[in-house]
């Protein structure tokens, strides 16, 4: 079995897809090495795997999820996320990514239908697996194998659906604050402002503050503040932006107000905190042994 192998549609650009009512992007599959891992990052692109052996985990918007052979787990574009794999017994999985004006939608209503959100579990994976094969060996410039990767990518879609029975088991929807909670947790990089999620979802400002607080602690609005500025501690740390890029890849207003905002909730600048991480990180604990880093 090949490590890892991967098949890249390069004819189009990212911005022509991204324009486009659903495009292929890419599939692959590996078979990962003891630990071997990858993020924490974000992509501009959708992204679906599905676990065909072993085991590993996965870390995205504050949770953590244990995965094995039959489980999936789907990763919204612009969404930091990182993914390990098991120590003692590493998984080999598949993927596909794709992009588009419709991607998000369909992302979202999987979601939907999941239990846990981010995976979904209990798949005949080897399905999905034996239509990604048909892919990797496509040309990468030829118009007629990107069509077949589009309509592969309808097919992986479809049958998802399919698999986990959405439309047809309306009772699986939550309740407002659920779904709300979800809506927040793929859409926090927009500046969106509770007033407009309510009347996206038909309530009251009033009313979902409170059944919000009642089901989670806190209300919707201190809910996406803490999401934002967890992510933004793992963009500082993760990444070089410079700081007027994180806040806007988190939907501040401006470089200033988030500046404002990080330093009253953490007692550091967006700065300041960096470089302490990196200080952190430079300074080695009792008995550390360096070296590489698993992963891409």
């Amino acid at each position: 079995m090949e490590k890892m192998r991967e098949y890249k549609e390069t004819r189009h650009s990212i911005v022509f897809k991204s324009h486009a009512d659903l495009a292929f992007y890419s599939a692959g599959q590996e078979a990962c090495a003891p630990g071997q891992h990858y993020g924490p990052r974000f992509r501009t692109y959708q992204m679906i795997h599905f676990v065909l052996s072993g085991k590993g985990r996965l870390e995205v918007a504050g949770r953590t999820f244990e995965l094995q052979a039959g489980d999936a787990f789907l990763v919204p574009a612009e969404t930091v996320a990182y993914y390990e794999a098991d120590g003692e017994d590493p998984w080999h999985y598949a993927w596909i990514n794709f992009l588009g004006i419709t991607s998000r939608q369909y992302l979202l209503e999987l979601m939907e239908a999941a239990e846990e959100t981010f995976v979904l579990r209990g798949l005949p994976v080897d399905k999905y697996y034996a239509t990604i094969q048909e892919v990797l060996p496509l040309d990468a410039s030829s118009v007629s194998d990107y069509l077949l990767a589009n309509s592969m990518t309808l097919y992986v879609l479809s049958q998802l659906f399919y698999d986990t029975g959405y439309g047809r088991r309306q009772d699986r929807r939550g309740s407002v604050a659920e779904e709300v909670k979800l809506y927040l947790d793929v859409n926090y990089y927009e500046p969106l402002h509770i007033q407009q999620v309510a009347r996206q979802f038909g309530v009251h400002p009033n009313y979902l503050t409170r059944i919000f607080r009642a089901a989670y602690g806190v209300g919707p609005k201190e809910y996406l503040t803490q999401l934002k500025l967890k992510k933004a501690e793992t963009l500082l740390v993760t990444t070089s932006y410079p700081v007027t890029v994180v806040a806007d890849s988190l939907g501040f207003e401006d470089a200033f107000a988030f500046s404002r905002l990080f330093k009253k909730k953490t007692g550091l600048s967006p700065r300041d905190f960096r470089q302490r991480a990196e200080g952190a990180e430079k300074m080695p604990g009792p008995g550390d042994i360096s070296g590489p880093s698993p992963g891409g």
